[in-house]
């Protein structure tokens, strides 16, 4: 004979198997990561945060230009822009994004030739693109990293801005190159060559390896 179940015994429940916990695909969304290029190429949507130059720019004929835009709070991305107003324009430049606050404050002196000056976000761009243009007319365009590191992306379009400022480029009415540290004597001889082509024997002046230009860039970014 089988044994009789006790009377009031509960019935073990039969397993139901593990629950299912996972996600279904149709709710998955791609994980979207944000890199440095993605805050340059969508530069512009960011409101300016600030613009610096170099006291006493007028005087030396070259100054860095910083625009500063706000990445989000507390954070911020930045082009520097070494510019020689007096022949060719963009020299070099370089990019940054996710810089602290206290960071950029802290490193803005070094930007600036430890010297930096606010200004406003018309006189950055009046220099920037007037330097351009006038080196353009000469045929010097602006450094390779001008739009390979996006820099151009961290301006407003060049008719965003007024130029109220009437910035003169070149000196005493003509181009005026000056050799840089990183000018050998090949790359000032082209120079010297483009500038006899465009503006004509007479129309320019220059200088040969004078001085050192202020310790702004790294190696790193200068590719000249």
């Amino acid at each position: 004979m089988s044994k009789k179940t006790k009377k009031g015994k509960k019935q073990k429940p039969r397993p139901q198997g593990k629950p299912n916990r996972q996600i279904p695909i149709s709710q998955i969304r791609a994980l979207r990561l944000l890199g440095p290029r993605h805050y340059l190429e969508h530069a512009r949507e960011y409101p300016i945060y600030g613009c610096w130059i170099m006291a006493g720019w007028h005087e030396r004929g070259i100054t860095p230009v910083v625009v500063a835009r706000e990445q989000e709070p507390g954070k911020v991305m930045f082009g520097v822009y070494m510019i020689d107003l007096y022949c060719l324009g963009i020299k070099d430049v370089y990019t940054r994004t996710d810089y602290s606050l206290s960071k950029f404050e802290r490193e803005l002196p070094e930007m600036c030739a430890l010297d930096p000056e606010k200004c406003s976000v018309e006189l950055a761009h009046e220099v920037i693109y007037g330097g351009m243009e006038y080196a353009q007319r000469y045929g010097f365009q602006p450094h390779p990293d001008f739009k390979a590191l996006l820099a151009d992306l961290m301006l407003d379009p060049p008719e965003a801005h007024p130029r109220v400022d009437n910035v003169a480029f070149g000196k005493d009415g003509k181009p005026f190159y000056v050799s840089g540290p990183y000018d050998d004597e090949r790359k000032s001889s082209i120079i010297v060559e483009t500038l006899m082509r465009t503006a004509g024997e007479g129309n320019f002046d220059y200088i040969m390896a004078l001085g050192d230009l202020p310790e702004i860039f790294d190696d790193e970014d200068l590719t000249d």
